[in-house]
C-alpha cells in the first residue's frame, strides 16, 4: 500500500489502465484496419455492407433468369444521350457456380432507375481469345439476357484489316496464364481496347471502366454522376491554373483524367509502418514533451497548490513526458489512419491510390490514354500495371486524378485472372465499403434520383422498388 502512495506508481498505475482500456477497444473495433497494430487476419476482411449488396444482386439475377424479358424490359436501355459508358472488362475464370461478372452487373442493376438506366451505355466485353462464346462460362447467360447495349469481344469488334495479326498477338499473350509479363501486357491491351471502344461507339463524355470481380452499392450511378458535375464544377474555380507536366498538387491543374470509385486503406494510411521512428513520431514526441515539461515546471512552481505541486514529482513529470506522450503518439500512428480518421464524404483531389477496379474516365483525354497504353504493349520488357500507366499519363500531362468518398465499389475477387495468389486478391480489400448502410444507401438513391432526373423519376422508382 505504500508504494499506491507514491505519485509515480499511481501515474504509472493510471497509466497502464488507460493503455489498457485503448488496447481492449483497438481490439474489438479497428481489427478490420489492415495497416493497424491490431489488425485481425482471421477477421479483418470479413463482409458486411458486402453480404446484403450480393444479396441483392443475387436477387435481381434470379428474377432475370425467371422472367428475362420482365426485368429487363422493365429497366429498358441507354437513351439516345447517355451521360456515361461503362465496360465491364471480364476474362473467364476456372469456379464454380455464378461467375464474377454476374454478380458485379447484378450489383450495377440491383434498384437502379430506368432514368439512371437510360443515362448509362452499359458494354460486356468478354476479352477471351480466340473464342469467348466457350471460354468464358457467363458469356451465353448474359448475352442472352439482353441487359446490355452491347456484347464485345475481340473477333466481333476488330476490323476486317486488322483481325488476323491483331487476334495472332492477342493469343500469343494469353497463351501462358502464369507468365506475368505476357498477361500483364494483355491486360494493358484490354484496358486501351475497352477505352478506344467507347470513344468511338459512344458520345457519352465519361467512360467508366470495371473490372468483372467488384461489387457496386447501391444507387452508385446517381451518386457517381453528381460527383462527376461536382468534379466539372471544381475544375472550373478560376483559382486553378494551366496544367504543367509533372507539376501536379492539389487545386492545380484545369483538367482531370479519372474520378477513382475504389481504394483500398493500405493505399490512404499512414506510410511509415509500425516503428517508433517511423512517420517521425520521435520528432513528434519531442516536439510535444519539451513544451509540456516546461509547462508542468512552471505550474508547479507558480501556479498550482503545494499539495498538487507534491503530486507532480518528477517521478510523474517523468511518465508524463517521457513514457505517456511517446507512447500515445505511437499509438495514435500504429493505430491506423483508417480507424482513427477514416475520409470526410466528398470529391477531393487525390495523387494516390490502388488498383483499377472501378475508374471512371474524362472521355477528353480517353483517346490519348488509350494510344498511351497501346503504345506501351509495344515497348520491350514489362508494358507496365493496368493501375500505374494512367497515373504516369496524368502525371505527364498535367491532369488531376479525383477520389470520391464513401468509395461505392468493392473488391470480391479471389480467383485471379492475372495470375495474382488468392491471399494479395483478397487484400485488395476497401474496409470502408463495409461500414456503408443499406437503409441510407436506398435514401440517398431516391434524393440522388429526384435531384438529377425530377421527382416524377424517383416516384417511378420507389413504386417499382
Amino acid at each position: 500500500m505504500k508504494l499506491l502512495r507514491q505519485p509515480g506508481i499511481r501515474a504509472l498505475a493510471l497509466l497502464l489502465s488507460i493503455v489498457s482500456l485503448y488496447a481492449t477497444y483497438g481490439y474489438f473495433h479497428f481489427y478490420r484496419d489492415p495497416l493497424s497494430i491490431f489488425f485481425s487476419e482471421t477477421h479483418g476482411f470479413d463482409q458486411f455492407y458486402s453480404a446484403t449488396r450480393q444479396a441483392e444482386a443475387g436477387a435481381f439475377l434470379d428474377a432475370l433468369e425467371a422472367n428475362p424479358h420482365t426485368t429487363s424490359s422493365g429497366l429498358g436501355k441507354a437513351g439516345p444521350r447517355p451521360e456515361l459508358c461503362a465496360v465491364f472488362l471480364t476474362i473467364g475464370r476456372n469456379m464454380a457456380g455464378r461467375q464474377y461478372v454476374e454478380t458485379a452487373v447484378g450489383s450495377f442493376l440491383a434498384n437502379m432507375s430506368r432514368a439512371e438506366r437510360a443515362a448509362i451505355h452499359l458494354k460486356l466485353f468478354f476479352a477471351d481469345v480466340p473464342t469467348p462464346e466457350t471460354q468464358h462460362k457467363s458469356y451465353a447467360r448474359l448475352a442472352a439476357a439482353d441487359i446490355a447495349d452491347d456484347i464485345m469481344t475481340y473477333p466481333s469488334s476488330l476490323s476486317d484489316r486488322d483481325r488476323k495479326i491483331q487476334m495472332s498477338l492477342l493469343e500469343k499473350w494469353s497463351k501462358d496464364r502464369t507468365d506475368k509479363a505476357m498477361i500483364e501486357r494483355k491486360t494493358v491491351y484490354d484496358y486501351a481496347y475497352a477505352l478506344r471502344q467507347c470513344v468511338q461507339t459512344s458520345d457519352a463524355p465519361y467512360i467508366a471502366l470495371f473490372e468483372d470481380d467488384i461489387l457496386l452499392a447501391d444507387g452508385w450511378a446517381a451518386r457517381t454522376l453528381r460527383d462527376l458535375h461536382t468534379v466539372e464544377e471544381m475544375m472550373k474555380d478560376p483559382r486553378r491554373q494551366t496544367p504543367a507536366a509533372g507539376r501536379i498538387a492539389p487545386g492545380t491543374p484545369n483538367s482531370w483524367l479519372y474520378l477513382r470509385m475504389f481504394n483500398q486503406e493500405r493505399s490512404s494510411g499512414w506510410g511509415g509502418g509500425y516503428g517508433f521512428r517511423s512517420n517521425n513520431a520521435h520528432v513528434i514526441s519531442l516536439a510535444v514533451s519539451i513544451p509540456l515539461f516546461a509547462f508542468l515546471l512552471l505550474a508547479r512552481r507558480y501556479f498550482v497548490s503545494r499539495s498538487l505541486a507534491r503530486q507532480l514529482d518528477g517521478w510523474v513529470l517523468l511518465i508524463i513526458c517521457g513514457v505517456a506522450v511517446p507512447l500515445f503518439v505511437w499509438l495514435f500512428f500504429a493505430s491506423g489512419k483508417a480507424s482513427l480518421l477514416g475520409s470526410s464524404p466528398g470529391v477531393y483531389e487525390e495523387w494516390f491510390g490502388c488498383c483499377s477496379q472501378a475508374l471512371v474516365f474524362n472521355r477528353e483525354h480517353a483517346q490519348a490514354l488509350s494510344d498511351f497504353l497501346m503504345k506501351a504493349t509495344t515497348k520491350p520488357g514489362r508494358a507496365g500495371r493496368g493501375d500505374m500507366l494512367p497515373k504516369d499519363f496524368a502525371w505527364e500531362h498535367g491532369l488531376a486524378r479525383i477520389s470520391a468518398y464513401p468509395m461505392l465499389a468493392q473488391h470480391l475477387g479471389r480467383i485471379s485472372a492475372t495470375g495474382t495468389t488468392s491471399v494479395e486478391a483478397g487484400r485488395i480489400w476497401s474496409t470502408a465499403f463495409e461500414d456503408l448502410k443499406a437503409h441510407k444507401l436506398a435514401e440517398d438513391h431516391v434524393h440522388n434520383v429526384e435531384l438529377l432526373f425530377g421527382k416524377d423519376a424517383a416516384s417511378e422508382m420507389e413504386r417499382h422498388h
